[in-house]
């Protein structure tokens, strides 16, 4: 079996295809699906592209299709900071300017904060929460770091078993080498210990909140997460843009009753 073959037939099974279900999405026989997948047959550029399409690979895993079939990357994948992504940033910064006076996060698809809004510039400092010493500004293991937002989480064992399983959601249908390492990291922080057991049952509400303490007020926070639609660039693909939202009447006066502290 050749690496484009090996690759393929992985895609494939992550998908629950059969060779034969692959051939008739893509309008391609089974016999030729199967010679890709052992090495009888190199398929063109083409053929990979449209495989590709046709699997709903992200950008990244497409590009790596292609590189085991020994073609070029087609999608390119550019750094936030890159000149080629000043209209990304543009609109990023504009979505997050509109979210003050309330919190908003850029992240990349490993959870990395790569911009914030005053908003939750704000927040961060209502809790004093610092940079790390080793430069690490990954989401997630901010909110299980108990120098971070760890203990400043009312339902911290409740938001962090979501974001365990989020997370390995992710793993099992990416098998993304970042997404595994930052999930055996996670594991190692003491997470809660029925994360895998999420109590269904004793839910009430429409959506999981993060419930923050802040002095002497717990502030009652749901967030959505949005992304790209037509991202040509692995890169912008990845990003996600984090926006909170309060989920009661306390806590939707407390940003706006302290705008005038963060927002010029």
């Amino acid at each position: 079996m050749t690496a484009v073959g090996s690759l393929l037939s992985e895609y494939r099974k992550r998908n629950h295809l059969s060779q034969l279900d692959l051939g008739m999405m893509a309008d391609v026989s089974a016999r030729h699906i199967s010679f890709i997948e052992t090495g009888k047959s190199m398929p063109s550029r083409e053929m990979l592209l449209k495989l590709a399409d046709t699997l709903s690979l992200s950008l990244h895993d497409s590009n790596l299709l292609l590189n085991s079939g020994g073609f070029a990357p087609v999608f390119s994948h550019f750094e936030l900071g890159a000149p080629e992504m000043e209209p990304v940033r543009e609109a990023l910064t504009m979505m997050l300017e509109k979210q003050n006076p309330f919190p908003a996060l850029v992240l990349d698809g490993d959870w990395n904060i790569l911009m914030i809004n005053a908003g939750q510039q704000f927040l961060a400092q209502q809790l004093a929460i610092k940079p790390k010493e080793d430069g690490s500004n990954n989401l997630l293991e901010l909110v299980f770091d108990q120098d971070c937002y760890r203990p400043h989480i009312a339902n911290w064992e409740e938001v962090a078993g979501n974001l365990l399983r989020r997370l390995r959601r992710q793993m099992l249908a990416y098998s993304k080498p970042s997404h595994i390492a930052l999930f055996k990291k996670l594991l190692s922080m003491t997470p809660p210990p029925d994360w895998q057991q999420p109590d269904y049952q004793s839910q009430e509400r429409p959506i999981l909140t993060v419930n923050i303490r802040v002095g002497d007020q717990t502030l009652k926070m749901f967030s959505t997460l949005s992304q790209f639609g037509t991202a040509l660039d692995v890169g912008t693909e990845e990003i996600l843009i984090e926006n909170y939202f309060p989920a009661d009447e306390s806590s939707r006066a407390f940003f706006p009753k302290r705008a005038d502290e963060f927002l010029i």
